[in-house]
């Protein structure tokens, strides 16, 4: 985000005010409002750059500089005033750079990154690694009698940054000037301010330079991207023509291999409709039979055991038995005397047969809390497996697993649909 032109007007204004005045020995300033407003738009700024997170210590500085500032103008104390918010704004300012320059950073790898992997992706030699001019260090050492200066000069002298950031130049400029033209009892803070500001120009210099360099990678990755569709859409029709040409020659296999089928199925056809007549009507009394043989097994198993088979039906697992929930005491797991009635007959009726798997799931609907529902359901299955057990069948045949509220075959709103999910199945294969 750059600053519009009425913050530079104003900061500029402010700062050739602000430096000259406070650094010149005049004995009457007017009072630092204008340096004060312009110190407040330069926090507001750099704040609404993201300076927390990419320069917190500036911002902090500023923040600081800038709440000494109003509490000194608040106690009439006007140089200090002015002297404060010039420092804020310049501490601003910096943590604006900073944080420009930590996203243009960011921006720039990531823009060398993309291009890169279009590169390979394109199997495209690479130009190099482009520099990033954000990584240009310093030319004078910090701790230079005249550093602030010699800086400056080294950056106006640079034909790679010289271009850029003419207006955070100029602030430099003034506010070096305006060290060299303090008094000694004023020289600190000046070295301050200026060392702030060419802080600010070499950073917004270097921004600039990289955003110009971002430009031109964007450009360079749009052509990549153009690349790339190209060959994507050329492979794309290189891939749809040796589709169609698999296509027909498998068109041509399946009409010969067709045509040599409806030849041999028109020669036994008729021999295959009097087999399924046949077929249909073996199935047909086998099915019959089956049943007629299974209920007989019932009536036996319900007559010697003196009770009824609970309530059965056959669906993909197998042959399923049904205890509804009365088979239990609300919340126990023990057999009323009807279903245990129930289970002794159905361990009959199990034992007359040949089933070679009983598996027994425990069910309850969804009121309580689930893992207690889970808990009953397995108490339950395992009281009926103990029946059977102890009815005479085998416990190795026998499995009791509990599954809770999660297999309801009722909507659990009413009280019937619960009664319905409150439920053990005996599931029986192999019969």
């Amino acid at each position: 985000m750059r600053p519009s032109f009425a913050y530079f007007r104003s900061t500029l204004h402010a700062g050739i005010c602000g430096l000259v005045l406070a650094m010149s020995a005049c004995a009457s300033l007017p009072p630092p409002t204008t340096e004060l407003a312009a110190a407040q738009q330069a926090v507001a700024r750099a704040e609404a750059a993201d300076a927390e997170q990419y320069a917190a210590q500036d911002i902090a500085n500023a923040r600081q500089a800038l709440t000494q500032a109003q509490t000194s103008m608040a106690a009439g104390r006007e140089e200090e005033a002015r002297r404060g918010a010039l420092i804020a704004a310049a501490d601003a300012d910096l943590a604006y750079a900073n944080s420009r320059a930590a996203t243009t950073r960011a921006e720039f790898a990531q823009r060398q990154a993309q291009i890169a992997d279009l590169q390979a992706q394109l199997q495209v030699e690479s130009d190099g690694v482009v520099s990033n001019p954000l990584d240009i260090g310093p030319s004078v050492a910090a701790d230079a009698a005249d550093a602030e200066s010699q800086r400056l000069l080294a950056l106006e002298s640079d034909t790679r940054l010289n271009s850029f950031a003419a207006y955070e130049r100029l602030q430099a400029r003034q506010a070096v000037d305006a060290m060299l033209a303090a008094r000694s009892s004023q020289r600190a803070g000046a070295a301050m301010i200026a060392s702030r500001r060419v802080s600010v120009a070499e950073l917004a210099a270097r921004t600039e330079a990289a955003r110009r360099e971002i430009d031109r990678l964007d450009r360079t990755r749009s052509d990549l991207l153009v690349e790339a569709s190209r060959q994507d859409a050329a492979r794309a029709r290189q891939e749809a023509e040796r589709l169609r040409t698999e296509a027909q020659i498998q068109l041509e296999e399946a009409q010969r291999l067709r045509a040599a089928a409806e030849a041999e199925t028109l020669a036994r056809q008729q021999a295959e409709d009097v087999i399924l007549d046949v077929a249909g009507d073996q199935a047909a009394k086998l099915t019959a039979a089956r049943e007629k043989e299974a209920a007989l097994a019932r009536e036996e198993a319900e007559l010697l055991a003196g009770g009824n088979l609970p309530a059965a039906k056959t669906d993909a697992r197998g042959e399923v038995f049904t205890l509804a929930g009365d088979a239990f005491p609300s919340g126990s797991a023990t057999l009323t005397a009807a279903a245990g009635a129930s289970v002794r007959t159905l361990a009959a009726y199990l034992q007359a047969g040949a089933a070679t798997n009983v598996r027994i799931e425990g069910h309850t609907d969804s009121q309580g809390e689930a893992a207690a529902n889970l808990q009953l359901s397995q108490r339950r299955a395992n009281a009926v497996r103990d029946a059977l057990a102890a009815a005479g069948m085998s416990r190795g045949r026998l499995q009791a697993v509990g599954r809770g509220e999660e297999a309801p075959v009722a909507d659990n709103l009413s009280a019937a649909g619960r009664a319905r999910n409150r439920r053990v199945e005996i599931v029986v294969s192999g019969k």
